[in-house]
């Protein structure tokens, strides 16, 4: 009898032994499928989070870019309007790409080109100052001069003391540091390096404004050789119908030192500007053309012609 219910129990358990792990083996069976990793987890450059960061950055950026645009249109909307001169450094921050070509003849037949004038890109760096990245000039001696080369990298910074626009006053005051990298051909370069420091000027009247520059030349070497200048220039300019502006410079080099010591040479530049003309969005086109005059029995060329391009933004 005893053995007969110790069966019955083994049987009962082995029962209820096999009905758990059934029941186990169909609820592993109709558990969902695990849920996919979370799209947040992803990672790689085509990932959601990294297609927002993307985002986000680039919209950052183009905040920095429109808000630079918005100060350099303020500071420049805080000055007079003037069309840049030929030869006179012009006092105004400037948005502007500029290219400048000299034809100078000479009495031996020969004639001599430069491309570039020492001008290059100009933008402003925040409301008082600008930035100049020039490009060397290409000087080229037509039709049996030497062979061409390039010049020294020129460089300019420009700090505004005061300003206000034509119906404030129209006058500016501005600090300009120009300098010359000695990156030139021995032929077509100083050799030196040579500073800039001038100070620019100018007053207007209605359509007619004044515009002037004093400062110096100063070599960061060779001096016998290269000699230190005063240089100073005057722009007579004014605002004619059809976007001209007619202009009489005078433009004067006095040699404290050098070669030349106590020579002084004086050039009459008149010219004429045109612009500024809309070509898109934010660009402007501007042109100017004249021909430098020696006026002293001292000069080191004559006759020189000045053509100017720029393009403002």
């Amino acid at each position: 009898m005893k053995s007969k219910r110790t069966a019955l129990a083994s049987a009962y358990i082995a029962a209820t032994l096999l009905a758990a792990s059934v029941r186990t083996a169909h609820c592993q069976q109709e558990k969902p499928p695990s849920e996919p990793a979370s799209l947040e987890t992803e990672t790689g450059a085509d990932s959601p989070a990294a297609r927002r960061e993307g985002a986000a950055q680039e919209t950052k950026k183009r905040g920095l870019w429109h808000s630079w645009l918005r100060m350099a249109a303020e500071a420049q909307a805080s000055q007079p309007d003037w069309l840049s001169p030929l030869a006179t450094t012009s006092g105004r921050l400037k948005q502007e790409l500029r290219v400048d070509v000299f034809d100078q003849p000479s009495s031996n037949g020969m004639t001599r080109y430069q491309f570039g004038g020492g001008k290059g890109l100009e933008f402003i760096t925040s409301s008082r100052t600008q930035f100049l990245m020039g490009v060397p000039s290409f000087t080229l001696i037509s039709p049996n001069g030497p062979a061409g080369g390039f010049g020294d990298l020129p460089l300019m910074l420009k700090f505004r003391i005061a300003s206000a626009g034509r119906s404030e006053g129209d006058f500016l005051l501005t600090f300009i540091l120009g300098a010359t990298a000695p990156t030139g051909s021995h032929r077509y370069g100083a050799g030196d390096a040579v500073l800039s420091p001038t100070l620019a000027f100018g007053k207007g009247w209605r359509r007619f404004d004044v515009q002037s520059t004093f400062g110096a030349n100063l070599p960061g070497g060779e001096t016998a050789r290269l000699g230190r200048q005063l240089l100073w220039n005057t722009a007579l300019q004014y605002e004619a119908a059809w976007k001209l502006w007619p202009e009489l410079e005078m433009n004067s080099t006095l040699y404290r030192t050098g070669p030349h010591a106590g020579d002084k040479q004086v050039f009459l530049t008149p010219g004429f500007g045109f612009g500024r003309v809309r070509v898109g969005a934010r660009f402007r086109f501007s042109s100017a053309a004249g021909m430098q005059i020696a006026a002293t029995r001292f000069h080191s060329y004559n006759h020189r012609w000045i053509f100017s391009e720029r393009l403002s933004f």
